[in-house]
């Protein structure tokens, strides 16, 4: 598809200057720091040298404190308390977390995650049965809970207190619960509101331990577990998150989760640096993918176990489990391909909404996301089961997804999610209602302009700036994540040299020279390009991050290239 280049307008010298002066940085830095909104100094150093002291009080979130005395009131009374989590990586990681602050605490506490496939998303009348069967007293719940009206209310009636730790958008009404955690609730200049699930919960965990009067160091062991679930559930990497996801990611290449470290083996990444793009490719699908196929049950096992034994066994089913997903998905994708090649008209179509009988519930998210990167529109996929279709929708920049099906809800059993990403329960007779209704929305709130995908690039820089320093330099604007993307550059006017070639299945390498620079490149799943770059001379205008590559233990600059543009021979 092609894509829109959008480069950052030049920034203003004396703005660049102070950046440079105050902070002693060259000016690529100063300019990529403007070009995302950081000019103010204070902020700025405060950007490239994140501190966790940074962290913002988590009592400022709304009933946290009612929340607390709740849980406090437990553990003075040995009550029952019950973990009510989801079964993705953010929600697993979140009632992981939860979980071993409590037990380390001394409460008498349990988890329980619903199975995707029986009981769908959020809280269900099967968890709140085995909550009585245990005669469970506070039922926590993680990265669900806030649309749960009903469920609550049923709770109450077994007697069962509950607390909501959420951060997805809440309804019209909300549960009449014991305190509900959500920084949503707080609107969007609250400093949590961008929190992953796994973030609340460690935000909790931090206002338990303060009330308690306990060290809040020792919680910084379950950091790599909130990177996991942050950057797995593709939250903007700013703020809170992104001081979290940093020290986190350290965290996780000195975890001493037996479970972790095996995950990491399996995955082939032991001894490698792990990144956000290692744990959203790599580490975050296979924790998924049990989730996806049946029971979460065993990812939880796997992070909290401290048998490494155990720990060994579960891993290397949860890398089975991702083999059998891949197929799956490989499959699914297929089908979808051929039903839009039927039904969706790019010209009329601003949405994409599909189903099937024979789709499995658990891919259909993945499948969704990857259909949003081909078509660059709003897409809901539907797995059809008996009465019920549960559907999986993913949206583009522009595109609210939540107060979309909002205005869908007539079509609807049930919705839940948050700006670019959601869930939904409909009646199959009520998907092709639905499929025009959500169409009607997305041509009043998208134009023609956000249906092209634009690459934002940073900057223009010539490639005799590009050197190990650079390199370095942009490594402290990581992690990187949403809001936060690896810094793209651009050079125009670049001369192709030797002979381009495809590596790998379909990845296309080749060279540029600009006076007397050369370079390597690569350009991922762009091996369909080779076909214009046959004549010589040639002139290229690349749009490119900037990287280290490591092959055979030799370590060298190269640039991953993001598009090309032929601009004359």
């Amino acid at each position: 598809m092609e894509l829109k280049w959008v480069v950052q307008p030049q920034q203003d010298y004396d703005l660049i200057r102070k950046l440079t002066t105050e902070l002693d940085l060259p000016d690529v830095s100063a300019i990529i720091l403007a070009s995302r909104g950081i000019t103010d100094p204070v902020e700025a150093g405060k950007f490239l040298n994140p501190s966790l002291s940074d962290l913002f009080d988590p009592f400022v979130i709304s009933q946290m404190d009612k929340a607390i005395d709740r849980v406090i009131k437990a553990l003075t009374n040995n009550e029952k308390i019950m973990i009510y989590g989801d079964y993705d990586v953010d929600g697993i990681t979140s009632t992981a977390v939860m979980f071993m602050v409590l037990n380390r605490l001394g409460a008498n506490v349990s988890y329980y995650l619903p199975n995707r496939l029986v009981e769908g998303y959020g809280i269900s009348e099967d968890g709140l049965q085995e909550a009585e069967k245990r005669k469970i007293d506070l039922l926590i719940s993680v990265d669900c809970g806030i649309t749960a009206i009903e469920e609550v209310l049923i709770a109450k009636r077994k007697g069962i207190d509950t607390i909501i730790t959420d951060h997805h958008e809440p309804g019209d009404r909300l549960p009449e619960a014991v305190a509900i955690v959500n920084p949503k609730l707080d609107g969007e200049s609250g400093p949590g509101f961008e929190l992953s699930a796994v973030g609340v919960a460690y935000k909790f965990s931090q206002a338990l331990y303060r009330r308690l009067g306990q060290d809040e160091s020792i919680l910084e062991e379950h950091l790599d577990l909130v990177a996991l679930g942050t950057a797995a559930d593709i939250v903007p990497m700013i703020g809170e998150n992104r001081i979290l996801t940093k020290f986190g990611l350290d965290q996780i290449a000195r975890t001493t989760k037996p479970g972790l470290k095996s995950l990491i083996f399996v995955s082939g990444l032991m001894g490698q640096k792990i990144g956000t793009g290692q744990v959203v490719f790599i580490l975050a699908p296979r924790i998924n993918a049990i989730g996806r196929l049946g029971d979460a049950q065993q990812a939880i096992k796997l992070l909290t176990t401290k048998d490494e034994t155990h720990a060994s066994r579960i891993a290397r089913i949860l890398n089975a489990e991702n083999k059998r997903r891949k197929d799956i998905d490989e499959q699914t994708l297929n089908e979808a391909l051929e039903q839009i090649e039927e039904k969706i008209d790019p010209d009329r179509d601003r949405a994409i909404v599909l189903s099937s009988r024979g789709w499995h519930q658990g891919v259909i998210g993945i499948v969704a996301s990857r259909l949003v990167e081909r078509y660059h529109r709003p897409t809901v996929m539907i797995a059809i089961d008996g009465e019920e279709g549960k559907g999986s929708a993913r949206s583009i920049p522009g595109f609210h997804l939540y107060e979309a099906l909002k205005e869908c809800e007539s079509d609807l059993i049930r919705y839940g999610g948050h700006k670019y990403a959601a869930g939904l329960s409909i009646a199959p007779e009520r998907i092709e209602s639905f499929r025009k209704r959500l169409n009607e929305v997305s041509t009043r709130m998208l134009s023609d302009e956000d249906l092209i995908p634009k690459l934002n690039i940073d900057a223009e820089i010539e490639l005799d700036t590009i050197n190990d320093n650079l390199v370095d330099l942009l490594e402290r604007f990581a992690p990187f994540g949403p809001q936060n993307m690896r810094p793209v550059f651009v050079s125009y006017g670049c001369e192709i040299i030797g002979t381009p070639h495809i590596v790998g299945r379909k990845h296309l390498k080749f060279k540029i020279r600009k006076g007397e620079n050369i370079i390597d490149c690569i350009g991922f799943n762009q091996g369909e390009f080779l076909k214009n770059l046959n004549y010589r001379p040639m002139l290229v205008d690349i749009a490119y991050l900037v990287e280290h590559n490591i092959w055979n233990g030799v370590k060298r600059i190269q640039i991953r290239t993001k598009a090309i543009r032929l601009t004359g021979k």
